[in-house]
């Protein structure tokens, strides 16, 4: 039996995306990364999570935040100010920092949620940093900065993706977003605005579409036909999927590689296939179809992995470690996966290795997916 961790991020339609700038020019970026935490400027707010959306007590926490912020920047000869929060308004804010600043506590403490997606751009030409939000905000959860001294200052704990994005390989029509505060902004979900997705995992699925990246790290950027096997593999498993879905996969097992892709494979099925020529060599699938992205990670893991067909045909089961409890893109792709392996002959998995063998040495091809033989 063929175990495959598909290490695949199922995100719900309930998934939020937040851009969260780290304090005015990203002075607090170093501070991010190190404590895997989000956090405003906001010294002494003492908030609680119950009073994030009540905008009375935002207005007067914001307030008292405020005097306690410019106590410390600017006015240490002079008294104090309040720490009750009731000594200060909770009327209309007119300041327009500070209205923005009660806007960001609201969005911060009140909306983001556990299993979001943070986004954080680093300086300009520095890396976009990508992090998941993993527990509701609680009282407790405060830090305290050296700008502000021994001042308690709420956060957001975050867990860091993957060690930043390059600035400029971030698409067009993402960078307005990355450009100027608000100190958090609520990204709206729209086929564009996916995207960051794609910065943030490896392998994900949204309700109607998946996504895989696949790296080349051997690949130089200089020889074009070294690509050619892992074209091919992609290729070979979209067609087989189409293949399975039109019930004609006793046809498909019949053809070599080349042509099977000519009959089967459908361009309908692909939104992108992106190959990045520089080094080292990256490769992103976007399919419109849940499944797809998996189907087709497992089956190049499976070639990459050179199993023979008496593996093979002990059958797949397929897992996800990154999300568990989805388990019905696991069901659905195991047995697509399962019905193929067992259908293939073995001149065609050979075949299939074959092109696995190359696309591995030439570039070092590899997938999210982790494969392990279960002993018979």
């Amino acid at each position: 039996m063929i175990q495959a961790d598909i290490a695949t991020k199922i995100i719900s339609p309930e998934t939020s995306i937040w851009v969260v700038f780290p304090g005015r020019r990203r002075r607090f970026i170093n501070n991010f990364l190190r404590q895997q935490h989000v956090f405003l400027e906001t010294p002494g707010i003492a908030l609680r999570p119950e009073m994030a959306n009540d905008y009375p007590s935002v207005r007067r926490h914001v307030r008292m935040s405020g005097a306690i912020s410019e106590y410390h920047l600017h006015s240490e000869a002079k008294k104090f100010p309040s720490r009750n929060p009731n000594h200060y308004a909770d009327s209309p804010i007119k300041d327009a920092g500070l209205r923005m600043l009660a806007s960001s506590v609201r969005k911060m403490f009140g909306r983001m949620k556990s299993g979001d997606l943070v986004v954080v751009p680093g300086r300009m030409f520095n890396p976009v940093y990508f992090g998941e939000v993993t527990a509701s905000f609680k009282t407790e959860d405060t830090l305290q900065v050296e700008r502000y001294g021994q001042e308690e200052i709420p956060f957001r704990r975050v867990r860091w993706l993957n060690p930043g994005v390059p600035r400029h390989i971030v698409p067009q029509h993402l960078q307005g977003y990355l450009a100027k505060p608000p100190a958090i902004a609520h990204v709206a979900r729209s086929p564009e605005t996916e995207d960051f997705f794609r910065f943030a995992y490896p392998a994900y699925v949204l309700a109607d579409k998946s996504a895989v990246m696949m790296d080349g790290p051997k690949y130089d950027g200089k020889n074009p036909l070294a690509t050619i096997e892992a074209n091919y593999l992609v290729a070979y498993f979209i067609a087989a999927f189409h293949a399975i879905e039109k019930e004609q996969l006793e046809t498909f097992t019949t053809l070599n590689v080349p042509a099977a892709i000519e009959k089967f494979y459908d361009p309908e099925l692909v939104q992108s296939f992106t190959q990045n020529f520089n080094s080292p060599g990256k490769y992103a699938l976007s399919a419109l179809s849940a499944v797809l992205g998996t189907f087709v990670s497992v089956g190049i893991a499976i070639a990459i992995s050179q199993l023979d067909a008496s593996d093979l045909h002990e059958g797949i089961e397929v897992t996800n470690s990154v999300s568990p409890q989805d388990a019905h893109i696991n069901k659905d792709s195991g047995i697509k996966l399962d019905y193929l392996f067992k259908s293939l002959h073995n001149d065609k998995i050979k075949e299939i290795n074959h092109l696995g063998k190359r696309a591995k040495e030439q570039i070092g091809l590899t997938t999210p997916v982790r494969i392990k033989v279960k002993a018979k």
